[in-house]
């Protein structure tokens, strides 16, 4: 394959970076559509050894295996085991597995790793593996706990976008969204941006994913698509998607998750019992979890914390706010444009929402 400039840079700095081995991290960060998927899998592929290639969240880790990174997991996955226990009905805990493949492999790869926050990192990094991340400095800053990576600045930076990309009707908005320029209405290859009037329900049913702006909205819209599925009762039911709010590393609890209600149990202690499955692994391991239901009627918000803190913190998942999407991507996207809502981030927020889609997105606005 033929590198541009930028690219052999970028390949001979990581080449260099192993070579020495004095720093446990190598950030190669870029834009939508300059390559560092496909430069990290050329890296692999020169790797004389094991390569364990990982993302934040399981949709990340979907996308990374369909771009041939094969294997590709979750970073929780990689790192942690289950605890035994001598009871199968009890709740599964986590802890670092020692024995796991990021200690066997020579280097790590982790995408999408803005989302990663200190405890993740270090556990990470404490198997003493190189590990080379992946990140996009034109998104959004990462929510509440992210960052730990990408608080640096990169050690390679790539800024041209390669001609195969360009012809990605995506990429192609996102550019236009990155240089300031407006987002034409019409079809954009298997995309759209449409005004409000033409969006309807069907359409927002067949999309694997809704992102909106504000809470307020996400709030409103989750609402109106449970009664679109039928889903009257303002309590989970089973099938309800559900996004996690807050990390929980001995359950493998990931802030931004996605998950399916599969089971439901007699309330306990003012608390909603659900067993969750992965969205993207529906034949896993459900997990027990314990919700107050002030979070499925107002996310919690005005939940003190000594009822806050003996709740895991779950709320419904069919539509999120581009933060909490970060981190993750869906082949088919609708996003409903409310980028004036955050002003001085207003094209980074388009921008963010615009790359959260693997394959289409129609832009509601």
């Amino acid at each position: 394959m033929r590198w541009s400039p930028q690219q052999e840079d970028a390949l001979r700095a990581v080449a260099e970076w192993l070579r020495r081995g004095d720093s446990p991290v190598f950030r190669l960060f870029g834009f939508a559509g300059t390559g560092k998927t496909t430069l990290a899998k050329h890296i692999a592929e020169d790797i004389d050894g094991k390569v364990a290639f990982a993302a934040f969240t399981g949709k990340a880790a979907h996308v990374l295996r369909s771009k041939g990174c094969e294997g590709a997991g979750t970073i929780h996955s990689l790192i942690y085991r289950p605890r035994a226990n001598d009871d199968d009905d009890e709740q599964p805990t986590f802890a670092i597995n020692h024995d796991s493949a990021a200690s066997k492999a020579d280097l790590i790869i982790i995408d999408e790793c803005s989302m990663v926050d200190e405890e993740l990192g270090r556990d990470l990094l404490s198997f003493g593996t190189p590990v080379l991340v992946l990140g996009d400095p034109a998104q959004l800053p990462p929510v509440k706990g992210g960052g730990y990576f990408t608080e640096s600045e990169p050690d390679q930076m790539l800024t041209e976008v390669h001609r195969q990309a360009q012809d990605n009707p995506i990429i192609r908005l996102s550019m236009a969204v990155r240089a300031g320029e407006p987002v034409e209405y019409g079809e954009h290859g298997e995309s759209r941006v449409i005004s409000r009037r033409e969006i309807d329900a069907a359409q927002i049913l067949a999309a694997d994913q809704v992102l909106v702006g504000t809470n307020k909205t996400r709030r409103l819209y989750n609402q109106r698509i449970r009664e679109l599925k039928g889903l009257l009762s303002p309590m989970p039911a089973v099938g309800d998607k559900l996004v996690c709010l807050r990390n929980d590393k001995q359950k493998g609890l990931l802030n931004g998750g996605t998950w399916v209600v599969s089971e439901l149990a007699a309330p306990r202690k003012s608390l909603l019992r659900l067993a969750v499955k992965p969205e993207e692994d529906a034949t896993g391991k459900a997990v027990k979890v314990s919700v107050h239901p002030n979070f499925f009627e107002n996310g919690g918000e005005d939940l003190p914390y000594a009822q806050r803190r003996n709740s895991d913190e779950f709320d419904y998942g069919y539509a999120l706010t581009v933060h909490k999407s970060q981190g993750s991507q869906w082949d088919n996207l609708v996003l409903f444009d409310e980028s004036y809502a955050f002003r001085e981030h207003r094209d980074r927020w388009l921008y963010t929402g615009l790359t959260r889609a693997a394959k289409r997105i129609t832009i509601v606005r």
